[in-house]
């Protein structure tokens, strides 16, 4: 099969799961985020130079048992998109680390050609609205009023929402404006990460999340309700309308390693309107949750075998009274950090 086929069912894997959470973890947080004060002088988003230049982000968690050290690098997204990340202190802790751990695994669908058609022309289904209609036909006309005035606002020129279902709407929505304020969804700081320990040949622990049945996984998420696709759009909506300068905050003060500030911005920990669009089936709810599952057991796992390693992880993931630094806590695991 041609190589951009290979491309497209890895998207497709993503769009199941990966894509719908990252969705998610942005719209939980600005429910559970205090408004902001009248007086707080915040500059308006567009205009708002978020960070720029070289910086290194936030200093990294230590989780030791013995004389064995897992170090932990807690990422958010969107970070600035101006911002150069400065991985000293990564490349210092690589020197003494034998293994990388990776906030996500990777997805597996096995060798069969058939299967990989297959996967690619399903996702190519997937992308299509439902019933073929255009999103001013399948959203309710105030929330579409809504949807085309972030449009005209912050990407008058995209002529390609219309054609989208809800929920890949709203990931579309959300890159143009995040993208338009500053700031960028991608992850660059764990690529880079993955980069450095491929260069000082340090071992990365890649799981792969094998997936026996990818076919009717999208079939799961192409069957979701048009409510839940349109629930999920509602919630990215409401987020860019209201919580731009506090996303930028929350970009600015991982740049400057301002954990403390972090800590204060609460973090997601509940299912939101975008995982539930596409958890209607319980296929899909098992593949999410194994692939979150997965990273504790991969770091303890590590931990047990080398004297050191690495590991990257969201802040929503890592902080509060449910995250990953208080179950390794739970489990007689010394944390330390910022």
């Amino acid at each position: 099969m041609r190589r951009p086929a290979g491309c497209e069912f890895g998207r497709a894997l993503r769009a199941a799961a990966g894509c719908a959470l990252l969705l998610a973890g942005a719209a939980a947080a600005r429910a559970q985020q205090p408004a902001p004060t009248a007086d707080a002088g915040t500059p308006s988003p567009e205009t708002e130079i978020v960070v720029e230049g070289r910086h290194e982000g936030p200093r990294m968690w230590r989780v030791r048992k013995g004389d064995h050290t897992l170090w932990i690098l807690g990422t958010i997204s969107p970070l600035p998109k101006k911002m150069v990340w400065q991985p000293d202190a990564v490349q210092e802790v690589l020197r003494n680390t034998q293994e990388v751990v990776p906030a996500w695994p990777s997805y597996g669908i096995g060798a069969n050609p058939l299967t990989a058609l297959r996967v690619y022309i399903e996702w190519r289904r997937l992308q299509k609205p439902p019933d073929h209609m255009p999103l001013r036909q399948a959203l309710p006309p105030p929330l579409y009023a809504r949807v085309a005035a972030l449009k005209a606002r912050f990407d008058p020129k995209d002529s390609k929402l219309e054609q989208m279902r809800p929920m890949l709407a709203a990931r579309q929505l959300l890159t143009r404006v995040l993208d338009a304020s500053g700031l960028a969804l991608q992850n660059e700081v764990q690529q880079s990460v993955l980069r450095l320990a491929r260069e000082q040949d340090v071992r990365v622990h890649q799981d792969r999340l094998r997936i026996d049945d990818p076919v009717n996984v999208l079939k799961d998420v192409e069957a979701a309700p048009l409510s839940g696709e349109i629930a999920c759009l509602d919630a990215v909506v409401t987020l860019l309308e209201t919580d731009l300068a506090r996303m930028q905050a929350r970009a600015r003060a991982w740049a400057l390693g301002d954990v403390d500030t972090l800590r204060r911005l609460p973090h997601a920990d509940d299912r939101t309107a975008c995982v539930a669009a596409v958890s209607t089936s319980e296929r899909v709810r098992n593949l999410i949750a194994r692939a979150q599952d997965d990273w504790l057991i991969a770091v303890q796992d590590s931990l047990a075998r080398n004297r050191g390693t690495l590991a990257v992880q969201s802040m929503d993931r890592l902080l509060g009274e449910n995250g990953a630094l208080a179950a390794l806590r739970s489990k007689g695991y010394l944390v330390e950090g910022p």
